[in-house]
């Protein structure tokens, strides 16, 4: 954070939930949410659903844009408006991404996603300034902005939401994209006072499982002997969140009262029913009793004799249970994998963050599959990750080591190997047989890299004396050896053209290509050894 800035402010902007908090550089312990409420449900955070009219101009979002989206249905009129609910999983391992994607909303429409997401950050940046700004005055130019993501995000993914940030009015000198599990890890390293938990101490490993309505995050840290976070296990997960409980529900409801029923219910009837099942989720637990849950009047109608009691749906246990059967199997299974892998790290502690990590079926599940570790919750375990941002936002430096998600690398031409190299490779220049498009690696996959040191260093010559431009393609890859910047797994992640004056024709020339990541953004950048001029690479989606 820059030391001008006087406050700092997170925005989380979730598959189901997005909020804000923020605290002042004086007094960084009191840190402020926004408390979003509807009927029984109050939280730091409010529903990530966008309503845009049929002109595509903003009109609400949260509750607000439920509620009227639910009455321009009732009045038939919502054909030709935009509603979007839980799109941020399109972001995740779209190998298509762009600034140019759609993405549908609940009927399908279509508009570029780039102006659904910026939208969002936009509200939740203005909600900050129209609710606080009188009790606390601040100016755009005294924040430094802090916008969280997955960690398995991939860098396409992490620039496509810097660059929403930056269409929402947000500075991209004041903003910094702080990853969700690393930041629930910084809150609940904040101690008892804060978090509910114990601290942290030094050399203390634990496992951190963050939860959210989408996606799960995993991310294995060690504490240091300065008080910061090593990452020993490069985070991963998958998307095992929250609404596949609430997918299951709606299936069993399929199942119950057929999809000609449920299809007819009114906008306004599947909005309460989603509240109801909320309410419901949270409460739900591994003792053998029945719940009940208020349903539509349609589907009170439908109702076969005996599923209802006084009015309300009457679910046993084992039902309700099975719910979480798929999404909580998948999570102990990436547990257990993980855990396999870090056999050599003594891992006795598991800490359970997010909005899903409230459920007590998930939390008991964990437990009885891993009963000799430690399962800890801190206190509010759905504002873990947007405290702990904030705390980010104040002190980056308390995660300084991670381990990198991809081999990162640039493509070169190499001297051609016959019989090993494909043929589709082969370029001819000057009478000189060369194998385009090889990977060249300069950081390998789960190598630990320290934030803001320079990673790697490399040289690359033109492969003619009349060369006047360089071009290099930045890749990732799964592969800890790959081969071709294509191969499979592989993904062009930016670009960028370096100039080779003529001026230097005689002298040996070469251009300097080294990486560091900058906080948790990688930064590539290449210099002629002559001239001295940088070029950045400018990570435009390929």
């Amino acid at each position: 954070m820059s030391s001008s800035k006087l406050f700092v402010v997170a925005i989380d902007f979730g598959t189901t939930y997005s909020g804000y908090a923020f605290s002042s550089i004086s007094e960084k312990e009191q840190v402020l949410t926004y408390n979003w409420s509807k009927g029984l449900l109050q939280a730091p955070k409010t529903q990530t659903s966008i309503l845009f009219t049929p002109g595509r101009d903003f009109h609400s979002f949260g509750y607000e844009a439920e509620e009227e989206y639910a009455r321009l249905s009732q009045l038939k009129e919502n054909r030709d408006w935009y509603f979007f609910k839980r799109f941020k999983l399109t972001l995740y391992k779209n190998e298509n991404l762009n600034e140019k994607t759609k993405i549908p909303d609940c009927t399908g429409k279509q508009m570029p996603a780039i102006e659904v997401f910026s939208a969002g950050i936009r509200y939740l940046k203005n909600h900050l300034f129209t609710h606080f700004n009188e009790r606390i005055p601040m100016r755009d130019a005294d924040i430094h902005w802090v916008l969280t993501v997955p960690a398995i995000w991939d860098e396409a993914a992490k620039k496509f939401m810097r660059i929403c940030a930056e269409k929402a009015g947000i500075p991209g000198n004041q903003l910094t994209l702080a990853l969700e599990p690393e930041s629930a890890a910084l809150y609940c390293q904040l101690g008892t006072r804060r978090s509910g938990l114990s601290p942290l101490k030094p050399d203390d490993k634990f496992l951190l499982l963050d939860c959210g309505g989408g996606t799960v995050d995993i991310t294995v840290h060690e504490v240091r002997l300065d008080n910061s976070l090593k990452e020993i296990y490069r985070a991963s997960g998958g998307p095992w969140g929250g609404i596949k409980v609430d997918d299951a529900f709606q299936e069993y409801l399929l199942e119950l009262f057929g999809f000609e029923c449920i299809g007819s219910l009114p906008k306004h009837d599947v909005i309460e029913l989603e509240r109801s099942f909320e309410l419901l989720k949270k409460n739900v637990n591994t003792e053998n009793k029945n719940y009940h849950m208020q349903l539509p009047l349609i589907l009170r109608q439908s109702a076969e004799p005996g599923t209802l009691v006084a009015g309300k749906l009457r679910l046993n246990s084992k039902i309700v249970q099975s719910f979480f059967e798929k999404p909580a199997a998948n999570i102990c299974r990436h547990i257990h994998d993980v855990l396999l892998s870090l056999r050599e790290n003594e891992i006795n502690t598991i800490l359970l963050v997010g909005g899903f990590a409230e459920s007590k079926v998930l939390q008991e599940e964990v437990q009885s599959k891993f009963p000799t570790m430690k399962v800890l919750q801190p206190n509010e375990p759905g504002a873990a990750v947007i405290k702990g941002a904030v705390e980010f936002g104040h002190c980056p430096e308390k995660v300084r080591f991670r381990m990198s998600p991809y081999t990162y690398g640039v493509n070169i031409a190499s001297p051609f190997r016959h019989g090993k190299d494909p043929i589709s490779k082969f370029i001819e220049i000057d009478g000189t047989a060369y194998c385009d498009d090889i990977f060249h690696i300069h950081v390998k996959k789960n190598q630990s890299v320290e934030t803001d040191t320079e990673i790697s260093n490399e040289d690359y010559h033109p492969l003619t004396n009349g060369q006047t431009e360089m071009n290099f393609k930045v890749a990732t890859s799964d592969s800890l050896r790959p081969t071709y910047i294509d191969d499979p797994g592989n993904r062009i992640i930016g670009s960028f053209d370096v100039q080779i004056p003529h001026a230097f024709a005689s002298l040996e020339r070469y251009v300097n290509v080294r990486m560091i990541f900058r906080g948790t953004e990688l930064e590539v950048e290449a210099k002629d050894a002559h001239t001295k001029q940088k070029f950045k690479s400018s990570f435009r989606f390929e």
